[in-house]
């Protein structure tokens, strides 16, 4: 069951990203000659108008076979396009609908993400800052639970100094670890009191200093007329995801050119029992958030520049805009080709890695 959800979901990222580049290509018309579910050899397929809709054997991935993709290109005539094909050739574009075609798996990738993370807020609701914090549960015999401290009790202040998030509260109350805090506490009833509580240096485990599960955020649903909160939060969950993946991919890229093995790197089979686990932990909502945060990850990685990557093939339809001039066919070729047998080499090793981390 979860290698099935494992490939499903994997192929649905793959299908969206090449989907957009699909999309694109026909709005800049560019000729698609066949678009793959799946990678080669290929099982079926049915010519519909100029494109093969192919279906292949190797169940993760797919392409979209653009005409004039790779230099030199397809329908040659003395070295040389023939006229009637140039204008449906990517090779021919100008630079800017060039960067639109290559953008495109990028862009879907991100919208994807959008859409599931706002399918799973739609389910859970939205996290909405309250500005306050509230305790959520008081430990038996704890401190707090010896002054009276109650579930839904709201702490207002700190020593005198106001707090409003849970991180403010953790972070003043640590100040004071073998002692204690003055509290101003807000009742349910709103009468407010203040009460001393004492700070533990070493608590039993599963519980904090003063023996409380404290909150400054709640989960808010929304109805579906209302999906633009949804959208909002999915937009704001891709872009921090978007930062900690480049964050990593910053300090894994440094660690590298220090010397240092990248470590908690996965390929296929790391993210086979990661969605395992997940499903495992927290259900079918949580592998669909699981896999925008995947689909974020193949937008970024897919902008490196890097030949044979999106972003690579970027750069070249950047140096083509400011030169003014086409890149070498054969340089781009073999930089393209380089690239990608790094590439593969990299995903092997980490397969590797991956099986043997499994086997232990």
């Amino acid at each position: 069951m979860d290698l099935i959800i494992f490939f499903v979901a994997l192929s649905v990222l793959v299908f969206f990203h090449e989907l957009g580049h699909f999309v694109m290509a026909r709005k800049t018309g560019v000729r698609v000659d066949e678009f793959g579910i799946g990678l080669p050899p290929r099982l079926f397929g049915k010519k519909v108008g100029e494109t093969i809709y192919s279906v292949n054997a190797l169940p993760i991935g797919g392409f979209c076979k653009l005409y004039g993709e790779d230099p030199p290109t397809a329908s040659q005539s003395g070295g040389q396009v023939q006229s009637k094909y140039k204008d449906r050739s990517f090779y021919f574009k100008k630079p800017w609908q060039k960067s639109l075609i290559l953008v495109g798996g990028v862009t879907m990738n991100l919208i994807l993400a959008i859409i599931i993370f706002t399918g799973v807020f739609y389910k859970t609701g939205i996290p909405v800052e309250l500005d306050k914090v509230i305790i959520e549960e008081v430990a038996e015999g704890s401190p707090a639970s010896e002054v009276g401290l109650i579930k839904n009790d709201v702490i207002l202040e700190v020593n005198g100094e106001t707090v409003k998030t849970s991180q403010e509260l953790i972070e003043k109350a640590s100040q004071h670890k073998g002692g204690e805090v003055d509290l101003l506490v807000e009742k349910q009833d709103k009468s407010k009191e203040k009460v001393m509580v004492a700070v533990r240096e070493n608590p039993p485990e599963g519980e904090g200093s003063m023996g409380v599960v404290i909150s400054s955020t709640k989960i808010e649903k929304f109805p579906i007329w209302q999906a633009y909160k949804g959208v909002w939060q999915g937009f704001k969950e891709a872009y921090f995801w978007g930062r900690v993946i480049l964050d990593g991919l910053g300090k894994m890229i440094a660690g590298v050119f220090s010397g240092q093995v990248p470590k908690d790197v996965a390929g296929p089979v790391g993210m086979y029992q990661v969605t395992a686990s997940v499903r495992k932990d927290t259900g079918m909502l949580g592998v669909m958030h699981f896999f925008g945060i995947i689909s974020v990850n193949l937008a970024v990685v897919n902008l490196l520049p890097f030949p044979a990557l999106d972003g690579g093939r970027l750069v070249f339809v950047l140096v083509e805009k400011i030169s003014g001039k086409k890149i070498d066919e054969k340089f781009e070729a073999t930089a393209n080709a380089v690239g990608m047998s790094i590439l593969l080499g990299l995903l092997l090793l980490v397969t590797v890695g991956d099986v043997v981390r499994l086997l232990k």
